[in-house]
């Protein structure tokens, strides 16, 4: 059920919390039967959540990345006793390192039925500890980059020899790479804007990958409980609302949203209906600057 009373200025009503029928990764509209999903930031979280709803949505092979050895087994055991028929690989990798990430996303390719890869899901993500400029540590802002910027260049890197015929590419960002600047969030909200403008360029260099940006909603995370810190309490969201919105995002009925950035809350029949009008206006839902000359 949609929430009456968004906690956020929104441009789409409804305003959902938590995963909703229309993005049911059980519906057929939405299957994923016969694809290959690798997901980075995939042992918790988001990225779990990500995993299991694709498996439900009948993904043939699914890969699960991330530095946490432990974490990705459990993943991996939880969707096995819940969907056997799912091939579930994992692969202990850092996306800031970039032997890492190439070896991880060739060896998940060489193990599909294709050798390709459907979907791409960048997920993993890092904030630090949170401090005001002028106290804030340079280490964690410069892990901040590696992480949310190099990592998502290396893993981009990765995939795209890799991407089948049709790709799509998912990434996770966050509502606040167009909010207010955060107090304290100096490192995560700069380092997120920046990342969204890598995606941007590898969709503008390669059209024939579709490319959609999801800020997934605030479940209670470890990046949340960062943020939390020093903006204080922030309404969270169900975590199955970021996962559900994930495979909607990559199934066709999606495809208008390609270079787009949006919420996971904001209803998709509501954005169905902007169809019309996000392919007269290729800067809606984009990051940039207001009232610059469009080019």
């Amino acid at each position: 059920m949609a929430d009456e009373q968004p906690p956020f200025p929104t441009p789409v009503l409804p305003y959902h919390r938590k995963a909703y029928p229309a993005i049911d990764p059980t519906r057929p509209e939405l299957s994923s039967k016969g694809k290959s999903i690798f997901i980075t930031g995939a042992g918790s979280g988001i990225g779990a959540e990500v995993a299991s709803a694709f498996a439900k949505s009948g993904a043939a092979h699914i890969g699960l990345g991330g530095r946490r050895l432990p974490n990705l087994e459990e993943t991996k055991a939880k969707i096995a006793s819940s969907h056997p028929n799912v091939k579930v690989h994992i692969f202990q990798a850092d996306i800031a390192d970039e032997k890492s990430i190439t070896e991880a996303v060739a060896s998940f390719a060489s193990q599909t039925d294709s050798g390709k890869i459907d979907v791409l899901v960048a997920n993993a993500g890092y904030s630090a500890p949170g401090g005001t400029v002028d106290k804030f540590d340079p280490e964690e802002l410069k892990r901040n980059f590696e992480i949310n910027v190099f990592g998502q260049f290396n893993t981009l890197r990765a995939f795209h020899p890799l991407a089948a015929p049709g790709a799509v590419v998912v990434h996770t960002t966050t509502g606040l790479v167009h909010t207010s600047p955060f107090p304290g969030q100096v490192a995560y909200q700069s380092s997120k804007l920046a990342a969204t403008r890598i995606f941007d360029a590898f969709r503008s260099e390669n059209p024939e990958i579709r490319v959609i940006q999801f800020h997934p909603g605030l479940p209670v995370t470890d990046i949340y409980s960062t943020i939390s810190k020093y903006a204080g309490p922030i309404p969270t969201d169900d975590i199955d609302l970021s996962g559900a919105f994930a495979v909607w995002a990559a199934s066709p009925e999606a495809a208008f949203l390609d270079g787009r950035l949006v919420w996971a809350s904001w209803d998709i029949d509501s954005l169905k209906a902007q169809a019309s009008e996000l392919s007269a206006d290729p800067f809606k839902y984009t990051v940039g600057l207001l009232g610059f000359p469009k080019f």
